[in-house]
């Protein structure tokens, strides 16, 4: 089962550097480039609470469709008709990207089902540089192991936030790393027991005296598709929680 989406899905659109693309071209030139690198969606019919996984088959530009590949698991497929409306979300060269269509055919072809649907009136995404950085809070106890391989080296420290762009983490005070070592990630904790690898290069260490530990900010390097896939649906559950735990109000 996927993660609910974020009970705050419309605060997106007051996030800094956001953009709502309109221009037919421009809608067109982003699903084609869904399309071409094969980026793996996650979709839900409205009304729905699970996340379900799919995947752009063909742009159509005259005939203005698109088509997108069954929903699955097969259950999602089963919610699935003529008239309904998807919430489609992917990562687009590390941007989060999003587009709401309605399915205008089911399909099958070779026993595989696929839906032609409108081609959506607009897309909206956040710049590479607006990434949302989701904070873990201590409870969860969220572990990250780095490992400097040329020195032999291996740390591991507790996860305090993650966003698209990388994450910060509480290392011990005699930590050997230093800025711009690039670290392989060998395990990085992430909410409902999921775990990713991948590679980062430190950024910063700031010393947190009151804690006695460095504070260290890692960037992300060429992430794997399905790794930035897990990594935004970790983020929008921690905002999740984070927005359920705020007093009323505010």
């Amino acid at each position: 089962m996927g993660p609910a989406e974020p009970a705050d899905f419309g605060r997106f659109e007051s996030r800094p550097n956001r953009e709502l693309i309109t221009d037919p071209a421009r809608v067109h030139r982003m699903l084609q480039s869904l399309w071409e690198r094969r980026v793996l969606l996650s979709a839900k019919p409205e009304g729905d609470e699970d996340w379900y996984s799919t995947a752009i088959l063909d742009v159509n530009r005259p005939a203005g469709i698109i088509v997108l590949d069954e929903l699955a698991p097969d259950r999602g497929h089963r919610r699935v008709a003529i008239g309904t409306r998807l919430r489609v979300m992917g990562v687009l060269g590390g941007v989060p990207t999003r587009f709401t269509a309605e399915v205008a055919d089911v399909a099958v072809q070779d026993d595989i089902a696929f839906y032609r649907v409108a081609m959506p009136l607009e897309v909206e995404y956040l710049q590479r540089r607006a990434f949302f950085r989701a904070y873990v809070p201590r409870s969860l106890e969220l572990r990250v192991q780095l490992v400097l391989e040329e020195e032999r080296l291996e740390v591991t420290g507790r996860l305090l936030d993650v966003s698209l762009g990388g994450f910060g983490v509480q290392l011990a005070p005699d930590c050997p790393l230093s800025p711009l070592d690039v670290v392989a990630v060998r395990r990085l904790d992430l909410p409902e027991g999921q775990t990713v690898r991948c590679t980062a290069e430190i950024r910063y260490m700031q010393q947190e005296h009151a804690h006695k530990s460095i504070r260290t900010g890692a960037r992300f390097i060429d992430l794997d598709k399905s790794v930035e896939r897990t990594l935004l649906r970790a983020i929008y559950s921690l905002e999740r929680e984070q927005i359920r735990k705020r007093p009323a109000g505010d």
